[in-house]
């Protein structure tokens, strides 16, 4: 839980490069990007930008029954 609150706080590492990469992999499969480095940088963005904390968020409110 602390490697993902740190991801979702910017902080750079080996751990957000893997999960960019995996992101990076399904968007491309999903058709989101062209290839696997459009994916990643994507994913990235989603990062920096706050967009991915707040689809965490959305979904642990789901979960739990409150509205998104």
């Amino acid at each position: 839980a602390r490697a993902i609150q740190d991801l979702l706080d910017g902080q750079a590492g080996p751990f957000r490069d893997v999960v960019c990469l995996n992101a990076g992999c399904a968007l491309h499969v999903l058709g989101r990007a062209a290839n696997l480095e459009e994916g990643a940088l994507k994913a990235l963005d989603a990062i920096e930008t706050g967009a991915a904390r707040a689809t965490l968020t959305k979904l642990v409110n789901l979960s739990h029954g409150r509205e998104a």
